[in-house]
């Protein structure tokens, strides 16, 4: 998949900011002020700020001499998705499927497409075929012209063999096997945040907040890549539902650790009175 849709860490963190004050709109000089404690020279974060923009990650709006930011709904509904409590899907013993080929000339499109397709809920179980557990198939072929020049895309079901084939086919295409490793890694470093008596803030006094995010963002890419699956398939081991408790742990790290400081980071700036802030509760 290009970079052009992946969230990498600037701007992870500079959504994140949206998130710490519990705001909907933010101005530019607030985002650069709170990500200077995460070590992003002013220049870096409104060169960010310009990409994300060309990118509808954000929109902006001038505000005399200030520039206001608010997250693009595509952004805001994936966030809510992490956060957001969600049943399992069903396996029907069959998988929705899409077949593609399309060519390196038509890069940008073959990256959108498989962006889309993830975002919809899909993972690749080899190169051109992609499975999922619901019919996204409108939402998919709207993001394709009719015809591709040197290329082709179907839209189908596959059927596997029995439920052992399902499994197979589900641990290679979500790999389950590289989230099971993850989980592992983060309760080791999630545990040193509580100290010896896993006591929320107690472990690692000193952590500086950008570090503390090198974490968050690695958590919150776990939970934003690992959809739930159906219980018939993995059973009561949701590797989604871990990396969700973990966010909810970093959660609450964050609280008791930074939310002061960054409340007071933004409040010293002239443009604290812009702050869009989200109704309580």
């Amino acid at each position: 998949m290009g970079d052009r849709y992946r969230l990498t860490r600037i701007a992870f963190d500079v959504v994140s900011v949206f998130g710490c004050l519990r705001a909907s709109g933010v101005p530019g000089p607030i985002i650069v002020r709170i990500l200077a404690d995460h070590g992003y020279s002013a220049s870096s974060v409104r060169n960010q700020l310009t990409r994300m923009a060309q990118r509808d990650l954000i929109s902006l709006e001038r505000c005399g001499r200030v520039t206001q930011y608010r997250l693009s709904p595509r952004i805001l509904a994936q966030f809510r998705d992490i956060s957001g409590d969600r049943e399992l899907p069903e396996f029907t013993g069959r998988f929705h499927a899409a077949l593609y080929t399309i060519p390196e000339t038509s890069r940008p499109l073959r990256d959108r497409f498989q962006y889309v397709a993830r975002m919809l809920g899909y993972r690749q179980l080899r190169a051109g075929v992609l499975i999922g557990f619901a019919d996204r198939s409108h939402a998919l072929r709207a993001q394709l012209p009719g015809d591709i020049d040197g290329g082709w895309y179907e839209c189908t079901q596959i059927v596997p063999a029995d439920l052992a084939a399902a499994k197979r086919m589900t641990a290679i295409a979500f790999e389950l096997a590289g989230a099971r490793r993850q989980i592992e890694e983060f309760e080791v470093e999630i545990s040193r945040l509580g100290g010896p008596r896993d006591k929320p803030g107690a472990g690692l006094p000193e952590l500086p907040i950008g570090r503390f995010f090198d974490l968050y963002y690695r958590v919150g890419r776990a939970v934003m890549e690992n959809p739930l699956l159906p219980a018939e398939i993995v059973g009561s081991e949701q590797p989604s539902q871990r990396f969700r408790t973990f966010m909810d742990r970093c959660n609450l790290e964050y609280y008791l650790r930074y939310d002061q400081q960054v409340r007071e980071a933004a409040a010293e700036n002239a443009a604290f009175d812009l702050i869009e802030w989200l109704p309580e509760g």
